[in-house]
Parts: C-alpha cells; structure tokens; sequence
C-alpha cells in the first residue's frame, strides 16, 4: 500500500486501518448517491470491505486513504485507487467519498487538490485520472470543476441497476497544475 500522510485545514489524510473498516463501510453504503462513486449497485458486506481493504494491503501501488476531521477524528471522506502499474506517471482514483454531512463545504475540492499535489510531490506522478458513471451529473459536474478533462467514453462499461451504463474517463495534468 502507498502511504499518505497529509494535513490541510481542519482535515488530516492517512491511510485506512483494518479496525476502521466498520465506519468506511458505513460511508460505502450511506447514501444511493455512493453507487455512481463506487460503480457498486448494492450494500457491501463487512467481508467485502475486508477483501477490498486485502487486496490494496499486498500491493505496493494501491491507497485507500481516509479523510480525517482534526476535532473529533471522525472519517469523513475516502479516496481509494492506484498508480498506474505500466506507467507510474499516472495515478487512477477508482472511488472518492465524501460523507453526507459534509457535501458542499469545499472539502472535496479542498481534498483532491491536496491528494494530487502530495501525489505529484511524493510520487512524481504526471497525471491524475478518476472515472464517472455518466448518469452521475454530480459527479462529472465536481471533477469538470476540479480541472478535469473529458478524454473517453466506454459505452455500457458498468452494470448498474439492472442496466448498462457509460462510464466517462477524465484526466488532470499535473505538470500545469498549481496548487
């Protein structure tokens, strides 16, 4: 697993214990809206989790880091992906959380702002790329605003709710990227 260990305002990132599975589940299953961020069209299980958490602690080019508040240390957002294993220039982020309560605060901005930076510093990676379901008009919308690039469409890639959908592959450049 990559390491991160990062703080920015009243948050601190680092990556995911075992024993907090419980409360990263939770954000997993917290709300439909979870499905477009996660390509998962139902509630996983605690043995789910566990084998996703497995699968990230025996490679070396995975994270699955958790966003901390500094106040009361509570899990408020998860960023979950890999670097590229044939070219480490790039990172993918296959999910990125926020919980609930903290939607619309600039905390997700504020967040991977702050990951593509640290992973730009730390990592030398070039560029970022994140993949949304194309029902996610949210989630396109955050990404566009996040200085990403449409660049792809894979036509009925993700089997969701009974149906197929497209799912859109952005990318940020991080050799013009400022933080």
């Amino acid at each position: 697993m990559l390491a991160l260990n990062l703080e920015i305002e009243n948050f601190f990132f680092r990556d995911i214990k075992k024993d907090e599975l419980d409360k990263v589940l939770e954000l997993y299953n917290d709300v439909d809206e979870s499905i477009f961020a996660t390509g998962i069209d139902r509630r996983l299980s605690i043995e789910e989790m566990e084998e996703k958490y497995l699968e990230v602690l025996i490679n070396s080019y995975e994270f699955f880091i958790g966003i901390f508040s500094k106040d009361k240390g509570e899990l408020t957002g998860v960023i979950k992906g890999h670097i590229d294993y044939d070219n480490s220039e790039e990172a993918w982020i296959s999910s990125f959380l926020i919980k609930k309560d903290f939607r619309n605060t600039g905390i997700g901005n504020k967040s991977i702002n702050a990951f593509i930076s640290f992973m730009n510093k730390t990592y030398d990676v070039k560029k970022v790329l994140a993949g949304v379901i194309s029902k996610n008009k949210r989630g396109m919308e955050f990404w566009i605003n996040a200085g990403f690039q449409h660049i792809r469409v894979i036509k009925e890639y993700i089997s969701l709710n009974n149906g197929y959908e497209d799912f859109i592959i952005l990318k940020k450049d991080i050799r013009t990227f400022n933080t």
